[in-house]
């Protein structure tokens, strides 16, 4: 993947991104040692079952403003490039970004330091995998290998898990974009179900859409689809603080998410009760490392995909 590789969508974006996070340079509260602003920024993209960012991340909203002392405004973005290109124009002081988009901002050279990655649940490290699924009653379909001359799903091209890795495996297993008809579903429910249902022959979501949610929601039944490769691990959705900050206030959104941004202690608060304490259907953050992320570089290396310098 190329470094440090400035984004094509930029100078598109820029303008939008200026005029929709906030205050500008000029009244950041910059000093010498760094920006020291108010009003913190928090850039996202919204969950498809969110209302909105300030009720999606009110726990984790109230919680960096009694650990800063500071304000804290969700700004919504529409694409990742979008919060990449916010954050490069010190528009937004942290962001929560995808797997793919944070090794974008990083290696493109945006200054950022990880604040921690979500996990489901207590205890776990993490990660998660992309599964490459069938029917269950499906006979010619034994491995991504036989995807090829297939109707295949995928959930969209900025996906990490429903496309980045999916396509990086089917290289692997030597099936190239023209041997197979590709479908953007549009989500990983969306895939899972229109293998289910017959619409794609074979597709991918990541895997507790198929292990568990969509059973769950009583969309699907058990045994309806079949695994047929798994990805590896792909590292979790990160937290990132803009480094152009002061180091003091650095160290206070990086510890406040490591240590405090999870359900039980936001719920110990009184900020929240139950669900309601979930970041993103999410338990909390917990400490990750840059190079935790070398398999999404490696994915990249092996696609030489569009996303992997745009992020979008």
């Amino acid at each position: 993947m190329p470094r440090h590789l400035r984004l094509p969508l930029a100078a598109a974006l820029l303008p939008l991104v200026l005029t929709a996070c906030g205050a500008s340079a000029s009244d950041d509260g910059s000093t010498s040692e760094g920006r020291d602003p108010d009003t913190l920024v928090v850039a996202a993209i919204p969950s498809e079952n969110s209302t909105s960012l300030a009720q999606q991340y009110a726990p984790v909203i109230k919680l960096l403003e009694a650990e800063t002392g500071k304000k804290v405004q969700m700004q919504k973005a529409t694409s990742y490039a979008a919060v990449i290109e916010a954050q490069r124009a010190h528009k937004a002081d942290v962001a929560l970004y995808g797997p793919l988009s944070y090794v974008v901002a990083k290696d493109s050279g945006v200054g950022v330091k990880l604040a921690g990655a979500l996990v489901t649940a207590k205890g776990e490290t993490p990660g998660y995998q992309s599964y490459g699924i069938t029917r269950g009653d499906a006979k010619d379909i034994k491995s991504l290998a036989d995807f090829k001359g297939h109707k295949v799903c995928f959930v969209d091209p900025t996906s990490t898990s429903g496309y980045l890795y999916p396509q990086a495996g089917l290289l692997k297993a030597g099936v190239k974009p023209g041997d197979y008809t590709k479908v953007m579903a549009g989500g990983h429910d969306a895939s899972a179900l229109s293998v289910a249902s017959g619409d794609c022959d074979a597709g991918f979501a990541f895997d507790t859409m198929v292990d568990s949610d969509l059973i769950k929601q009583g969309k699907l039944k058990k045994g309806r689809l079949k695994t047929v490769w798994k990805s590896t691990e792909i590292p979790g959705s990160p937290a990132a603080v803009s480094t152009d900050l002061t180091a003091s206030l650095q160290k206070k959104i990086v510890d406040a998410f490591l240590t405090k941004a999870n359900a039980d202690y936001m719920e110990s608060k009184g900020w929240c009760s139950g669900d309601g304490c979930k970041i993103d259907d999410n338990w909390g953050f917990v400490a990750v490392k840059d190079s935790d992320y070398d398999s999404v570089r490696a994915a990249c290396d092996t696609t030489k995909d569009a996303q992997c310098k745009d992020g979008s």
